[in-house]
């Protein structure tokens, strides 16, 4: 069912068809029938209409796991775990028992290694199907190997930036020289395809790249090379620059039914028209094309279903015997697993790509094997942070080892992602520090003992007065770590919920050479009945009644009380500035929305000024529908009460105390536990 995933690299979201519920399907049996047959041909969005209209009726339990696998489909990991939470958390007869394993794997997808683990360890236990007790132990594996990886200080991974990503997703990325090569679906706000079928096609784009201004936006590749009703994709580069291999492929629904490597040449006015490749292609998928070398001749690398293979997609590569002709593909047995294992990556004789089908931190890891004359070694897991929680593919690395990409659906604030934080596949530079400089946080109580769940604030302190804050958590140790820049000042602050903070400060200037820097941390508990809540710089805090009216910027006379709180902290705190962020419920488009979500911060921030607090202590930001807390998002059914909560009005402190003590009574909820 995930086949469009590893072919084109996009979500199946992404190619969703125009589609229409079939008449007299409304009653819940006909409704499952019809989702099952949606996910058939892999319409997963479609079939998780149809399914939850079928729960609405009947609140049949088996219908409820369909939507939590459907959700896993559509890489909504957090609400696939909820609605599996749903069923077996109640489970007492264990009728739904052979789900733990898929309850499991969406627990670990969306970062709960802990509670995924319980699960794995369950079904082992007591569990009858082996292959699910082989796939269990395989998670564990991932997890326990997880628990011993350390972060590589030395690697900055970073989105790449909205010039190049957009709200669907993207893939491929190439560089050559400055020229960046990539797959994308357009934007779903854009107009589709002439002549199209109901279909968003993906193609191919370039990007120019220039110091102190990044990626410049995107441009589609001629028709030479895009072809009009094929998704075009999976672009490389030859190892001499002359040659550009890519695939193009048609899909039936939201599955693949034909997938071929292609190839164009470079000319003096660009690309010349696409041949397919010859020996490559048939009657299977196949996809992923990159040059490499092998027994002293040029390969292709390449990724297929072709019979024959260990199971899944599998990479293959086959030697050049001609200009585009190569040899019948080798199967790349000692690598591949029953699992999948796609977007291959040579380099000086290391093969890069990624595989599900081994233990790993989620579900696609990024692995690399060397190959010594004969053969290859054994694949070693890159960790962190070139891998995640989530899916992590395509890596590519430049030849000085300084500069690269990966796409990956991890979640991440810059990402644009709309559906949910891991649907959509951003691409991340991938740059590798000169200097490396690391903290390392070890956070204890007052009788020693190691204390798991502790944040790191890392707050930079910059000359024009404002701060730069990174924060970490670490919920599997007590040790965290964080990479300095040279010749800067910090603070430090170390937090956890029950505890009070603790505050170091430290420089890093005169530092020419990698250090470690190791601090211990200890924490003071807070008393049980203290009545105190402890808030720390940059935390968002959510006061209990800063709401509005739909479509309205005014002050309703119940924010009146949560304002004067305010008003009360900024004179308590002389020093302290905040920035006040608005948001908005989902309703309306997202432009209008996030112009009344900066009219409403504005208007709470006026109030502030006509008490009397100085302007300057005052920042003012509209982050729209951005930020959704309960799931409200676009097309969601939900109640005014439900809408209403997403029109909040919420502060942070910028600048001044790094930690402040408020009254618990006042607050609602820490808005970081639910941000997206």
């Amino acid at each position: 069912m995930r086949k469009i995933f590893f072919l084109l690299l996009f979500s199946a979201v992404s190619l969703s068809i125009g589609w229409t519920q079939p008449a007299n399907s409304n009653t819940p049996v006909k409704l499952n029938k019809a989702g099952e047959e949606q996910i058939a041909i892999g319409q997963y969005y479609n079939a998780l209409d149809l399914f939850e209209k079928s729960y609405k009726e009947l609140k049949d339990k088996n219908v409820a796991i369909q939507i939590a696998k459907t959700h896993f489909l559509l890489r909504d990991y957090n609400k696939s775990a909820t609605w599996y939470s749903r069923i077996l958390n109640r489970d007492k007869k264990n009728e739904f028992f052979e789900n733990r394993v898929a309850y499991g794997r969406a627990l670990k997808m969306n970062g709960q290694s802990t509670e995924a683990a319980s699960e794995f360890n369950s079904y082992i236990a007591t569990g009858v199907d082996e292959s699910l007790k082989d796939q269990a132990r395989m998670e564990l594996a991932g997890i326990a190997m997880m628990e011993t990886m350390k972060d590589n200080p030395s690697i900055i991974i970073k989105n790449i930036g909205n010039n190049v990503n957009n709200s669907e997703s993207q893939s491929s990325p190439v560089l050559e020289g400055n020229e960046l090569y990539y797959g994308s679906l357009t934007d779903k706000s854009l107009k589709k395809d002439s002549k199209d079928d109901g279909v968003h096609y993906a193609k191919l784009f370039s990007s120019s790249y220039s110091e102190g201004k990044g990626y410049e936006k995107g441009v589609e590749l001629p028709e030479e090379i895009n072809r009009e009703g094929y998704h075009t994709t999976n672009s490389s580069i030859s190892m001499d620059g002359t040659i550009m291999f890519f695939t193009r492929t048609l899909s039936e629904g939201g599955l693949s039914s034909e997938s071929k490597i292609y190839a164009c040449s470079k000319t003096a006015s660009g690309w010349s028209p696409a041949i397919e490749v010859n020996g490559v292609n048939g009657d299977y998928l196949a996809t992923h094309p990159i040059e490499g070398e092998l027994y002293g001749s040029k390969v292709l690398f390449f990724t297929s279903n072709m019979q024959g293979g260990k199971g899944g997609m599998d990479l293959y590569y086959a030697t050049k015997i001609g200009e585009i002709d190569y040899s019948a593909p080798v199967n790349l047995s000692s690598i591949n697993t029953a699992g999948d294992e796609i977007t291959p990556y040579y380099l000086d004789g290391i093969l890069y790509f990624s595989s599900d089908g081994r233990p790993g931190l989620g579900g696609l890891d990024i692995y690399s094997t060397r190959w010594n004359g004969s053969e290859w070694s054994e694949p070693m897991n890159m960790g962190i942070p070139f891998n995640t929680c989530t899916d992590e593919f395509s890596y590519k690395i430049g030849k000085d080892g300084d500069r690269g990409f990966l796409v990956s659906n991890r979640p991440d604030p810059e990402s644009k992602s709309l559906k949910s934080k891991t649907c959509c596949d951003d691409i991340y530079l991938v740059n590798k520090r000169k200097l490396v400089i690391e903290l390392i946080a070890i956070v204890k109580d007052t009788m020693g003992k190691s204390l798991k769940g502790a944040s790191v604030q890392l707050i930079t302190m910059n000359a024009d007065g404002e701060s730069d804050v990174q924060t970490k958590t670490n919920n599997e140790g007590n040790r965290i770590s964080s990479v300095l820049d040279k010749d800067k000042a910090y603070k430090v602050v170390v937090t956890k919920d029950g505890y009070f903070p603790q505050e170091i400060s430290l420089n890093t200037v005169g530092i020419d050479k990698d250090q470690t820097i190791e601090k211990e941390f200890i924490l003071r508990a807070l008393p049980a009945e203290s009545e105190f809540e402890i808030i720390s710089i940059n935390e968002p805090i959510r006061l209990n009644n800063i709401y509005y009216k739909l479509d309205d910027d005014k002050i309703l006379p119940d924010a009146v009380k949560d304002l004067q709180i305010l008003i009360d902290l900024m004179t308590k705190y002389p020093d302290m500035v905040i920035e006040l962020r608005s948001h908005t419920d989902s309703r309306a488009d997202d432009a209008y929305n996030q112009k009344l979500s900066e009219r409403r911060a504005s208007s709470a921030r006026r109030w502030m000024m006509n008490k009397g607090i100085d302007g300057k202590r005052i920042k003012s930001k509209g982050l729209g529908e951005t930020q959704i807390l309960n799931g409200c998002t676009n097309g969601e059914d939900c109640t005014e009460e439900e809408h209403k909560l997403n029109r909040r009005t919420e502060f942070v402190i910028v600048a001044g105390p790094t930690t402040i003590e408020v009254k618990k009574e006042v607050l609602n909820k820490k808005a970081g536990t639910n941000k997206k």
